[in-house]
């Protein structure tokens, strides 16, 4: 039996790495006694897949794993036990049942929108999306693999927004992860500051959601299976 889970992650758990992400998972599952299935081989492991890598520094709203069983389970009881041990700042918020032909997450999770919160400001950012989109290359420093090689980002964003909640200003950005171009949170950052915004102004940043994108519609991970 297969589960695909949909949980929250804190602010105040953001700096943990992928690593340490997966232990505390592994170490919830034993204390919460899920029947879990291991793996073979000499070094057996929790058939866990946590989908696509939450950056460290950053908070998520609604990151995915899906888990192997080798019994069944309500999903409802999973949630449930799982929430009475996950530390504070984690929380399971949906689960349900797959089945085999159901591709893996890191196969489907092609899309993601990252939130950054600015400090209140009297500048009107209200034209930043359509100045942005209406550019034909967006090129930054790239943060990744090929570190310091100009990288446009312009083919993998697919939409900006600019929201005001509580006298903060709230930038959302949907970009493609994975191939033809991931695009980083931090390359994010630093096209931010090519606009004017100063890194000292953005107070919070966290990654609303994971998407199936087709075309110019974005799916959940949850939306595809049901």
């Amino acid at each position: 039996m297969r589960l695909r889970a949909e949980y929250r992650v804190e602010s105040n758990l953001k700096f943990l790495g992928n690593l340490d992400m997966m232990n505390l998972m592994t170490r919830a599952l034993r204390r919460a006694a899920i029947p879990f299935a291991l793996s073979e081989g000499f070094n057996p492991h929790v058939k866990l897949s946590m989908g696509t890598v939450l950056p460290v520094g950053v908070w998520g709203k609604k990151e995915y794993f899906d888990l192997e069983l080798i019994q069944e389970m309500h999903p409802g009881d999973f949630i449930e036990k799982m929430n009475r041990v996950l530390p504070l700042g984690m929380e399971i918020q949906q689960c349900i049942k797959l089945d085999d032909k159901q591709d893996a997450l890191m196969k489907i999770i092609n899309a993601a929108s990252y939130t950054f919160v600015l400090k209140p400001s009297d500048y009107d950012y209200s034209a930043l999306p359509d100045r942005l989109m209406s550019q034909d290359k967006l090129l930054v420093k790239s943060r990744g693999k090929q570190k310091g090689i100009d990288k446009d980002l312009r083919p993998g964003i697919f939409k900006i927004t600019v929201n005001y909640y509580e006298q903060s200003v709230m930038i959302g950005i949907w970009v493609n992860v994975g191939e033809p171009i991931n695009v980083r949170y931090d390359e994010l950052l630093d096209l931010l500051k090519d606009q004017g915004v100063k890194h000292e102004e953005v107070l919070d940043i966290f990654r609303s959601e994971n998407f199936m994108r087709a075309g110019n519609v974005f799916y959940s991970p949850f939306e595809k299976v049901r």
